[in-house]
């Protein structure tokens, strides 16, 4: 399959093997190959400072933020997007354009490398490598600097700890290995061809002071070596001594570095916000590989489904280089699992957590270990199984107004007011399990072999009581209102409503590849396969409403977040007799993600110079399907009633009300399922329904070389997209689904030069001019048609929307503190087209005579984003005893973004999600066993990221500044066991959004308030 769409995409064969066996996946081995004058310090480092073959892979994450809703408030929810031609699908172009050139200029790098290695083949070099460890510990030490004196050869360790060296001259050399927080060390070793030399620090037998990394410190040495050993700007978060995070999920676990924020659900980080830009524009991957998202209908990934106990590491790249995908604007997220080449021989662990929710009062717990194992006469094989499981049961308090208002000039005051008030109180029970497992090889210095395996399930059943009160069902008296009150009259249809849901995800991944170092040559090879599913089974919510207009409702608000209801007339909305049965909607959706792909590397080291040549290739197919049924069952047993289904109210502060039981209506409804009757919903069992299928081919040349202490790297990636969807064509008059497809087919050309001085080995500059994309929303690139005949309107998506485009321009500065610690300032500039928004085309479509109204996607908002980021962290041990304990993070974000909208001519709006100032301050205490961590996390407010942009400046949603603050404790009771507890969100933040009043002396406006409140993780851990 993979080579006839390479064939059918323009790719012709390279010597003697198609193009579509290659793709782009990592370094081979040692990470970071480097080459030095002997006057000067580093020179020339490669892209991957992990030292895992893989380099990630295309995600496809893209944003429908700048989504609009019309003059009148109203969301325009559905998806669709700007089709040219005054309703006919654009014609798809020819999958061939725009690639012979690009073929013929692989085709001749091919055949220009293949030359190159033929004619120095007979040149007689040896190769250096080994590992590098710490004796005290028997951890590997990541991002190390391995240097031979004399020379102009020079790298970084991987993950593994493991270097290597190409072109090595036979002779006597002093080895220097340098670790950021340990002295460096130096040893000898004669090089005669193939040469192994493994360095252990803390390895001499007699010291008087060994200094030695351990405990929660060895997470932040790993971060900081190994951001040292990008090639371009990355931020790292890496596992503790005992193979911990000190968050609960992969999202919170990166939530700390800098330019980095958190969409949250429920008060829990679910996705990445990099850089100011919405989360659908991060690219995500495993291991280097494809991770399928496993949310119904988008590319956003959500990271709440992978506990943060069976990763080693988080790799945040803000600045990609041609050999890694384009896919990205914000940048990309690589998620490393734990490797057994990380400890020598047998290692385990194993940790048991109980948790506390102050809001519910519920306990929970989770289980999490790994055991690996390496063997063989040299340990060079590994085998490593790491399972997690967990529960989490807690609650929420909700009251809001949905964001939706009547303005001054419609309701006849001088005054917003709103169209309803909603009282939600959640009952929540999160699971999450999974199992990552690995197997790896290395038989030799210049080989590698592994597979990479893993599935996470993430479970979240949710249980929502709603009181509503819908104000456009009574009538407002406009005498009462104030610029915080109004009162309602003849008011009916104030509802009780229960939903259940429970929501089903499980993201599965599998890679499989290898390394070969082969004298100057590099080579890598990975095959990946992820699956993501998503599953709603009967989603049902049970409804009742008052039907008699005979309430009166006064509201009383002080400020934006405090808000009461006062009833003045009517029967109470407090006694379940006053409802009488509305409905039951019941709902059942599943969605998929599949992804495969196949990608190769090739690098070529000049002997005798700092130059070197990098090329390779990649294939991916990625399919998403979605589907849904939705019913409205008007029918139902006599005795399915509130006063029957009734329960005592909970402790909700806000509008204590009898609650619609849980349990009673499953038992009513299941029970008795036949006598609930009613009718299948067309269009919104029809609409939905959607299949795609992406195939990206892509291929790029790099190169790179060094004057003096001047890495310069620059190369091109091109990649060629087939997009197909089919979808239905709605009538929804005859109610009658058809379908359709349609699709494109487009190429991307994505240069980049990229800069890095080395003023000393502590010292690092840099500079870079990428480019970088995102492929269109599925929801708005979907084919899906809505025909409405009675109204004469169409609503359709756009299969033929561009991809979004950045230029990005970067310059940073790290300076490496001795102590543990970097000091750290970058600056950032991103100019990004083809934002996608939803509009009506002024020119009818024509069908048999008569004209209907089109609403579709176009590509035409633009805008830019620019933004500093500085940092600082140390660990104090230059302090005398014992403040040398002490160690300090602060980092902080600047942003400040401007986008142009069609549906808001003639304003500059922010970016959506964007805050302008992001950033985190711990303070941190370890000695003596003793580890204490005081983290405040904060953002400023910003446009709502999962809501569309209002149709007018009032509209405009906005999250309100955000601070938590947690407290962690861990304390060594012997060198295998841990004792540890925290408590998060200690001020009990609350989640609050709010809406501006321009032209009105009313202050800001309510949009929501969910409060969490405060939980607490205590337990115990053991390691081998």
């Amino acid at each position: 399959m993979a080579a006839s769409k390479a064939a059918r995409m323009g790719f012709g064969n390279c010597g003697g093997g198609g193009l579509a066996e290659l793709c782009t996946v990592g370094s081979v081995l040692a990470p970071t190959y480097r080459t030095r004058s002997p006057q000067a310090a580093t020179l020339q480092e490669e892209d991957n400072p992990s030292g895992n073959a893989p380099t990630p892979l295309c995600d496809g994450r893209v944003s429908h933020g700048l989504r609009s809703r019309d003059g009148r408030g109203r969301a325009l929810t559905a998806d669709f997007a700007r089709v040219q031609g005054r309703g006919r699908l654009m014609q798809t172009k020819n999958p061939r354009a725009g690639l012979p050139a690009f073929s013929l200029f692989l085709r001749a790098a091919c055949v220009a490398l293949a030359l190159i290695g033929a004619s120095l083949s007979a040149q007689s070099a040896g190769s250096l490598g080994g590992r590098v460890t710490d004796a005290s510990t028997g951890l590997a030490l990541a991002g190390a600097r391995v240097t031979l004196a004399g020379t102009d050869l020079e790298t970084y360790t991987g993950t593994a700890g493991d270097y290597s060296l190409a072109g090595v001259p036979p002779g006597s050399y002093s080895v220097e290995v340098n670790y950021v927080g340990y002295p460096g060390v130096a040893r000898s070793v004669e090089v005669n061809g193939a040469t192994r030399l493994n360095v252990a620090f803390n390895s001499e037998t007699v010291e008087l002071d060994k200094l030695v990394i351990e405990g929660a410190a060895v997470g932040t040495a790993r971060a900081i070596n190994q951001q040292r050993a990008a090639a371009t700007l990355t931020n790292i978060v890496a596992s503790d001594e005992i193979g911990n995070f000190p968050d609960q999920n992969a999202a919170e676990a990166i939530q700390r570095i800098p330019g980095i924020s958190l969409y949250r659900d429920q008060g829990e980080g679910r996705y990445i916000v990099l850089r100011g830009l919405n989360y659908n524009f991060t690219s995500v991957k495993v291991n280097g590989g494809s991770f399928a998202g496993a949310d119904l209908g988008e590319r956003a990934t959500p990271l709440d489904v992978i506990p943060a106990d069976a990763l080693a590491a988080i790799e945040v790249t803000k600045v990609p280089t041609p050999d890694m995908d384009g896919e990205g604007l914000g940048g990309q997220v690589n998620i490393k699992t734990k490797s057994p080449f990380e400890n020598d021989g047998l290692a385990a662990s194993f940790s048991a957590q109980g948790q506390f929710a102050d809001q519910s009062g519920e306990y929970s717990s989770k289980f999490n270990g790994y055991v690996s194992q390496r063997f063989g006469s040299d340990q060079q094989y590994g085998f490593l199984i790491a399972p997690t499981w967990q529960e989490r049961k807690f609650g929420s308090h909700n009251y809001e107004t949905g964001g939706a208002w009547v303005s001054p000039s419609d309701n006849g005051t001088p005054f917003y007011t709103p169209e309803a008030l909603e009282f939600r109180d959640y009952v929540i029970n999160r699971e999450r399990y999974g199992v990552t497992a690995a197997f790896e090889a290395r038989p030799d210095t210049g080989t590698v072999f592994y597979v990479h395996g893993g599935h996470n399930r993430f479970t979240d059943t949710e249980s929502r009581h709603l009181t509503i009160f819908d104000f456009t069902e009574g009538t407002l008296n406009t005498a009462s209102v104030t610029a915080d009150s109004a009162t309602y009259t003849a008011l009916r249809r104030y509802g009780r409503r229960l939903r259940i849901r429970e929501k089903d995800q499980e993201v599965s991944t599998l890679t499989a590849g290898m390394e070969k170092q082969a004298g100057a040559w590099k080579f890598d090879v990975q095959a990946g396969y992820t699956k993501g599913d998503e599953r709603r089974p009967d989603e049902l919510t049970a409804r009742f409403r008052r039907n008699t207009r005979d309430a009166s409702i006064r509201y009383d608000a002080n400020g934006p977040y405090t808000l009461s209801v006062t009833q003045l007339a009517g029967a109470s909305f407090f006694e379940p007799s006053s409802y009488n049965f509305q409905r039951v909607d019941l709902a059942n959706e599943t969605g998929s993600e599949t992804e495969t792909d196949l990608g190769f590397n090739a690098r070529y080291d000049f002997t005798g110079s700092p130059a070197w040549v990098k090329f390779g290739a990649l294939f991916r197919n990625k399919e998403k399907e979605a589907e849904g049924e939705v019913y409205e069952l008007t029918s139902a047993p006599a005795t399915f009633t509130f006063v029957n289904l009734a329960e005592p109210a909970s402790d909700y502060p806000y509008l204590r009300v009898p609650r619609i039981s849980t349990a009673a209506v499953k038992e009513a409804f299941y029970s008795n399922r036949s006598a609930f009757t009613g009718v299948r919903l067309f269009e919104d069992s029809e609409f939905e329904d959607f299949e795609i299928q992406e195939d990206v081919l892509s291929g790029y040349v790099m190169g790179g070389t060094s004057f003096g202490r001047l890495n310069v790297l620059g190369g091109v990636r091109v990649e060629r997209t087939e997009f197909e969807t089919t979808g239905n064509e709605l009538d929804l008059v005859n109610e009658v689904a058809t379908r359709r497809s349609a699709g494109r087919s487009y190429t991307n050309v994505l240069p980049g030069v990229h800069f890095r001085y080395d003023v000393d080995k502590n010292l690092v500059l840099r500079a870079s001019w990428s480019n970088s994309l995102a492929r269109p929303s599925f929801g708005d690139s979907a084919f899906r048609s809505l025909v409405n005949s009675d109204d004469l309107e169409i609503t359709r998506g756009n299969p033929n929307l561009k991809a979004l485009e950045a230029v990005n321009w970067d310059a940073s500065v790290e300076y490496y503190l001795p102590s543990l610690g970097v000091v750290s300032a970058a600056v950032f500039r991103k100019q990004i087209e083809n934002f996608s928004y939803e509009y009506e085309d002024p020119t009818p479509v024509v069908i048999a005579g008569d004209s209907y109204d089109l609403t579709t996607y176009a590509n035409g908002s633009d805008g830019s984003i620019t933004g500093v980021e500085l940092a600082y962290q140390q660990q104090l041990r230059f302090l005398p005893a014992p403040l040398d304990g002490l160690g300090v993070m602060a980092n902080i974000t600047f942003l400040d973004s401007e986008a142009t909208y069609p549906t808001r001519p003639g304003e500059d709006v922010p970016f959506i999600g964007q805050s302008d100032r992001t950033g985190n301050l711990a303070l941190t205490y370890e000695k003596a066993g003793l580890f204490l961590r005081l983290a405040l996390n904060f953002r400023t407010e910003r446009l709502r990221e999962d809501e569309p942009l209002g149709g007018e400046a009032w509209q405009d949603l906005y999250v309100d500044d955000f601070k938590q603050l947690d407290l962690t404790a861990r304390y060594k009771l012997t060198k295998k066991w841990e004792l540890y507890g925290e408590v998060l969100n200690l001020t009990d933040e609350p989640f609050r959004v709010f809406l501006k009043s321009p032209g009105a002396n009313q202050g800001n406006r309510l949009g929501q308030v969910e409060e969490y409140g405060w939980s607490a993780n205590f337990g115990l851990r053991w390691k081998l």
